[in-house]
């Protein structure tokens, strides 16, 4: 069984403690969501994630040891390249991002399109690609839309 929401899903409350009708403090936050998505040697793996998101951490599940994948980021057509990961060792591991500001603004909104993320091919590793988020509004804010309740 699933259940589809929209995006962002926001973790709130809708009334203070002394039950007395009045809203609470805005100080709640977004859901964090992942997507992962299988790879194999010699072949891409690619993940959608949508408009204004914050990428908290890119991640391999690696089965079968190689040396180290490239990792990009396209937005709206403009391909960057945001670091590796590498894939030397069986187990868990994290990306290694470039240091860089552009990198680092990139991660922390992907911009106003969705973004795909690729992890790029190598002779020989598999495993699974996995990306932790926040969805967000496109413009990289979390205010829920629709709800009909303000903190005012």
């Amino acid at each position: 069984m699933s259940s589809t929401f929209t995006a962002p899903i926001r973790v709130n409350t809708r009334q203070t403690t002394s039950n007395d009708g009045t809203i609470s403090a805005d100080n709640t936050g977004a859901a964090v969501l992942t997507q992962q998505k299988a790879f194999v040697s010699s072949a891409t793996a690619e993940i959608v994630i949508p408009a204004g998101s914050i990428i908290h951490q890119i991640q391999g599940y690696i089965n079968d040891a190689a040396s180290s994948r490239t990792l990009s980021l396209t937005v709206n057509g403009v391909t960057t390249s945001v670091g590796t990961l590498s894939t030397a060792t069986l187990g868990v591991a994290s990306a290694a991002f470039t240091t860089t500001a552009a990198v680092a603004d990139l991660l922390a909104n992907v911009g106003p399109y969705n973004c795909t993320i690729t992890l790029g091919s190598e002779a020989s590793s598999a495993g699974t690609l996995s990306v932790t988020y926040t969805a967000r509004n496109a413009d990289g804010t979390i205010t829920p839309y629709g709800s009909g309740y303000t903190n005012n």
